[in-house]
C-alpha cells in the first residue's frame, strides 16, 4: 500500500506544499494509492469460486476457470499554476524588496493554491462524477456517485459490477439520531455494516454527522483514538478511524423524499488492489518556480492525475438518509 507521500516525488519545497495538503484535506492521510498509467485496463475482483475447495486425500483440486474482469479507465487531471509577473522582480532588482521578501510572496501563493486543489480532490472524491461539470472539465469518479442513494434502477454499472451489487452496497437507514433509541438502533447497524467491510480502515461522514457518532460512542464506550501513518491522532470507533469532511463533500441536504436534511456515511477499506483505491501515475507533482541569483521565475505547477478505483465487493457501503 502507498500513501501519498510514498507514491509522490517530493524534493524541497514540495514536501513542505504536501503538509499543507493533507492539513486541508484530512482525507489524504488515509487514502492508499495506486501507480496505473494515464490510460489502463483496471481489473477488478468480480469472480466467484465454484464448487468446493474441501477434498479428500488423493482426491484432484477443484479448478475453476477464471477470465479476468477488466475495465477501461482514464486518469483526470487536476492542475494549478502561479505565476509572478515581473512587477515583483523589479522591485527587488530595484532595491525595493528583499529576495526573502520575495520567496515568502512566493510561498504563500503556493499554499493558497495548493490548499485549493486539495480541499477540490477531498469534495470529488465523494462528489465527482466521472464526466464534465459545469465548466466542462473531466472530474474524478466520487464515492457518492459509484453507490447512489437508491434501489438497482437508479445506479449505473461501473467497474463491471452490476446495478443490484451495487445497490447492495448502500442501506437506507431512515433514522433521526436524536433520541438514545435511535442512537443505539443506528451504531447496533453501524457496527453490523462495518463488519461486511473486512479490513475497513475508514469512516467517512461530515463534520455534523462526526460528532453525533463520537459522542454516541463515548456514552457506549465505543470511541478510541488512533494515529494515522502521517502522524496525526484520529478518533475511532471500535478501532476504524473516523475522517471527517466538509458538507461540500458529504451534504447535510440529502434528500430521502420527503426530509431534506439527510446526510450520509461511508465504510471504505483503502487497499491497493483489494479495496478503494485512487489510481495515478505521479502522485503530488510540483514544478518549482526557475531561480536565478536568488529570484524565483517563471511559472510554478501543481498537478495530480487521479481517478477512484473500487476494486472488490466488499470494498465500501454506504449508510444514507441519515438525520440529526
Amino acid at each position: 500500500m502507498a500513501n501519498i507521500a510514498q507514491i509522490s516525488s517530493l524534493t524541497g519545497r514540495a514536501a513542505g506544499l504536501l503538509t499543507d495538503m493533507i492539513v486541508a484535506a484530512p482525507v489524504l492521510e488515509v487514502v492508499e494509492f495506486q501507480p496505473e498509467a494515464s490510460d489502463h485496463l483496471l481489473a477488478t475482483g468480480r469472480e466467484s469460486a465454484s464448487g468446493s475447495s474441501a477434498r479428500n486425500e488423493g482426491d484432484p483440486a477443484q479448478r475453476t476457470v477464471v477470465a479476468p474482469n477488466v475495465v477501461p479507465r482514464k486518469l483526470r487531471i487536476y492542475r494549478r499554476e502561479v505565476a509572478v509577473d515581473d512587477l515583483r522582480r523589479k522591485d527587488v532588482s530595484a532595491g525595493r524588496a528583499t529576495p526573502q521578501g520575495l520567496l515568502d510572496f512566493y510561498d504563500n501563493q503556493l499554499k493558497v493554491e495548493v490548499n485549493g486543489m486539495a480541499e477540490e480532490f477531498q469534495s470529488e472524491l465523494f462528489v465527482g462524477t466521472d464526466t464534465t461539470n459545469a465548466t466542462g472539465k473531466y472530474q474524478m469518479l466520487g464515492l457518492s456517485e459509484f453507490v447512489k442513494d437508491g434501489n438497482a434502477a437508479a445506479q449505473t454499472t461501473r467497474f463491471g459490477f452490476t446495478t443490484a451489487e451495487i445497490a447492495a452496497m448502500n442501506q437506507a437507514v431512515a433514522l433521526t439520531l436524536d433520541t438514545e433509541a435511535n442512537q443505539n438502533t443506528f451504531i447496533e447497524l453501524l457496527m453490523r455494516v462495518i463488519a461486511d467491510v473486512p479490513g475497513a480502515n475508514a469512516i467517512h461522514c461530515n463534520t455534523r454527522l462526526s460528532a453525533r457518532i463520537t459522542m454516541i460512542a463515548k456514552r457506549l464506550g465505543a470511541a478510541g483514538e488512533s494515529v494515522t501513518s502521517f502522524g496525526k491522532k484520529v478518533s475511532t470507533f471500535n478501532n476504524v478511524p473516523i475522517v471527517p469532511v466538509p458538507e461540500g463533500a458529504i451534504s447535510q441536504v440529502e434528500s430521502d423524499g420527503d426530509n431534506a436534511d439527510c446526510t450520509s456515511l461511508y465504510i471504505v477499506r483503502y487497499a491497493e488492489n483489494t479495496g478503494v483505491a485512487v489510481t495515478t501515475n505521479s502522485g503530488f507533482d510540483f514544478t518549482d518556480f526557475l531561480t536565478t541569483s536568488e529570484l524565483a521565475a517563471g511559472i510554478a505547477r501543481i498537478q495530480m492525475f487521479v481517478n477512484l478505483a473500487i476494486q472488490k465487493r466488499n470494498a465500501v457501503r454506504r449508510l444514507s438518509r441519515i438525520r440529526l
